[in-house]
Order: structure tokens, then C-alpha cells, then sequence
């Protein structure tokens, strides 16, 4: 009796041992698929939870960050991409769209409708306008504020912090007409400009003092002109002579306005005084970006064939700081915080604006065609989407 009492507990343990065992194992095979349908809803990658084991942990932001892109656009064409108050507004043929950087959700977006669009930012706002065609636009980065129909096909036009809005017209009576209008659609200011068509035009945060570009033949050569007014002036402040040099843009930094030509780079205080930073010829103009300040970021070559390519930021003032010496031809730049970022054929590389060392880069291919770094991301375009890269911060014995 004694031995068929302990075989019989010996079986009865077993059993129960074995019921514990497969009631472990159902609750962890319930357990991972719990986990498995919570990580399908969020849409979190199984790698990052293998990079947490990896010792290569992500913040949620950044798992969410890796989800949202690359972002799709809805059309390849035309496309601009601006950092603007910590945001990206793209416009492209077909339309605006502004994106939060961060998870890349749609923080407002209109169809525009414009044969050939074209956008200028400042502050909270931006212009969109329809460039020989008489249709224009003011938005902020989250709501419309107005669109308004001009009596002529519009040639240029910018916007200031404030909302004040400057844009140039074909005029029947004269070669252009400039006008100025505030947010509420009042008219500021409007004059005739006889000396030749208006190409380019620039306006101050505050939206007081204006400059515009002419074209015109003098002596059977091309002249740009600049002009600088104040509203309610009754005659411009000054005028600068462009011979032979194409402008590419005119842009305030406060009171001061920058003058930027495929050969030379100027700058104008107070509306009056000019100060050539590069003199026509000394320069050949590869591209160029506005710190978040409005302050210049050049790139430049010695003459448009050369290897030797130069980064440099510029004080509204005209006063030449850091200089950074690239190996290639960048094929864009862009500046945020106390950084400027070069897109190379190969390379995103960004360089202090104060010391102009190296801070960080990252490999890339030709398909890219701008970048923008907020934070220590590196949004760019590629084609049709909005991608995002991270860059590798280069140590501190290796900064050059």
C-alpha cells in the first residue's frame, strides 16, 4: 500500500507540474501576442525594440520620426523646401504643405492652382504668387489670411514679419508698378516705376522700408538698378548700378538689405550707404541661404570652373566672418541655429557659423537636392519625398 501511495503522488505531481507548465506557457504565448497587436496599432517597428537591446535606444519621438518618413509629395515638380519657424513649407506645382518636422503631420495645406508659383517667407507668414498671371496669396503657417486678384500680371513680390506685402506689375501707363499692401488688404503705398521692369523686390520685417530691382539698357549695355524708398516717401532714397551683373536677390536683415548678384555681393545701410563685401568679377555666386536671423550664408568660387569652393557668413553690415574652405562644389546651404549645412554630390557636412568647424556629417547620394537641419536631424529632398538622415557628430580632436 505504501508504495502505490507513492507512485500515485508521484503522478498526481506530475500532472499538476505539468498543468503549471503549460499554463506558463499559454500566458507568455498570450503575452507576446498582446505585445505584438499593441506594437501593430502603434506602428512600431520591431527594430526598435531590437536597438534597445543593442545598447542603440530611441526616444518615442524618434520612433516615431523613423515611421513618418520618408513623406510622399504630391508632385516631383517644382519643388522648394524652407525651414520656417521650425517648420517645413514645401510648395510644389500642384500645391503648399506645411509640416510639423517632428512626426511629419500636416499642419496646413491648400491647393494653389498657379501655372508658376512662386513663394517668399518671413516670421509666421508667406507669399505665394502666380508669376505672369495676376493671382496672389498670403498665409500663415496654419490659416489663409487672404487672396486677392491684381489689376495686372504680377512680376515679383515679398513678404515682410508683419504681414505687409510688396509685389510689382506689369503697368500700362509706365514699364511697372510697385504696390504695398498690409495683412487686412489696405493699400500702403503704390508708384510707378519708369526706368524698367521690376525683377526683383524686398521688404524690412517692421514693413516700412522697401528696395526693388529694374532692368533696363543704358548706353547699349544691361543695368540692373536697386532702389531703396521708405513708405510713404514721395521719391526713393537711393539707387545702386548694376552693370552686366544679374541679381539674384535682394533681402532686409533688420534695417539693412543685402544685395546678391551672380558676381558680386553688396550690402546698404540706413537705405543710403552701399558696402561692396565682393566687387563685380571678384566672385562667381554658387548658392546662398538666410540664418534664421536673415543674416547671409554664402557660398562662392573664385571663377565658375574652379574646384576651390568657399562658405562663408556675411553680417548685414558687410563684415566677411568665418570662412570655410570646401573641396567640391555644394550644391545647396542652409543655416540654423549656430550652424551652416552644405549638401556636397556625396556628402551632408555642417560647420559651426562662429569657429567654422566641422561639427558633423553624413554620406549621401547625388539625388538630393536641399537639406535643412533643425535640431540634430537633417531633413531633405529627394525627388518627390521628404527624408530624414542624421548626421555624426565629429569628435572634438577632429575638428577642422
Amino acid at each position: 500500500m505504501p508504495t502505490n501511495e507513492r507512485q500515485n503522488a508521484r503522478k498526481a505531481k506530475k500532472r499538476r507540474d505539468e498543468q503549471r507548465t503549460k499554463r506558463i506557457i499559454w500566458i507568455v504565448i498570450i503575452l507576446v501576442a498582446a505585445l505584438l497587436i499593441v506594437m501593430k496599432v502603434m506602428e512600431i517597428d520591431i527594430n526598435s525594440i531590437r536597438n534597445r537591446f543593442s545598447g542603440e535606444e530611441k526616444s518615442i519621438s524618434e520612433v516615431l520620426m523613423d515611421n513618418a518618413y520618408p513623406y510622399s509629395l504630391d508632385s516631383s515638380k517644382g519643388v522648394k523646401v524652407t525651414a520656417q519657424n521650425d517648420k517645413l513649407n514645401i510648395l510644389t506645382d500642384v500645391s503648399c504643405t506645411v509640416l510639423n518636422p517632428t512626426d511629419a503631420a500636416v499642419l496646413y495645406h491648400f491647393s494653389h492652382g498657379y501655372a508658376n508659383p512662386i513663394m517668399k517667407a518671413a516670421g509666421n507668414y508667406f507669399v505665394t504668387f502666380d508669376q505672369g498671371a495676376n493671382r496672389l496669396r498670403l498665409d500663415t503657417l496654419n490659416a489663409s489670411v487672404y487672396e486677392t486678384k491684381t489689376e495686372n500680371p504680377i512680376l515679383t513680390a515679398n513678404v515682410a514679419k508683419n504681414g505687409n506685402v510688396i509685389y510689382a506689375m506689369k503697368s500700362s501707363s509706365s514699364k511697372s508698378t510697385v504696390v504695398v499692401i498690409n495683412a487686412s488688404l489696405k493699400k500702403l503705398t503704390e508708384f510707378e516705376v519708369n526706368d524698367g521692369y521690376v525683377v526683383l523686390t524686398a521688404i524690412d520685417p517692421a514693413g516700412k522700408r522697401c528696395a526693388y530691382a529694374t532692368v533696363n539698357t543704358k548706353n547699349a549695355k544691361l543695368v540692373t538698378t536697386v532702389y531703396t524708398i521708405n513708405i510713404g516717401d514721395d521719391k526713393e532714397r537711393a539707387h545702386f548700378d548694376f552693370e552686366g551683373t544679374d541679381l539674384l536677390d535682394l533681402r532686409y536683415c533688420a534695417s539693412d538689405l543685402y544685395i546678391i548678384g551672380n558676381d558680386c555681393v553688396s550690402t546698404v545701410t540706413s537705405q543710403k550707404k552701399q558696402h561692396e563685401v565682393f566687387k563685380k568679377g571678384d566672385v562667381n555666386t554658387v548658392c546662398f541661404n538666410y540664418t534664421s536671423n536673415g543674416e547671409l550664408v554664402y557660398v562662392y568660387s573664385k571663377y565658375s570652373a574652379a574646384n576651390e569652393n568657399y562658405l562663408a557668413h556675411i553680417s548685414p553690415t558687410g563684415k566677411v566672418g568665418v570662412t570655410v574652405e570646401l573641396n567640391q562644389k555644394p550644391k545647396y546651404v542652409s543655416s540654423s541655429s549656430n550652424e551652416m549645412t552644405v549638401l556636397l554630390p556625396d556628402k551632408i557636412v555642417t560647420y559651426s557659423i562662429t569657429k567654422g568647424d566641422k561639427r558633423a556629417e553624413t554620406d549621401c547620394d547625388d539625388s538630393l537636392s536641399s537639406v535643412h537641419k533643425l535640431s540634430t536631424k537633417c531633413f531633405v529632398c529627394r525627388h518627390q519625398l521628404i527624408d530624414v538622415v542624421e548626421q555624426k557628430k565629429i569628435p572634438n580632436e577632429k575638428k577642422a
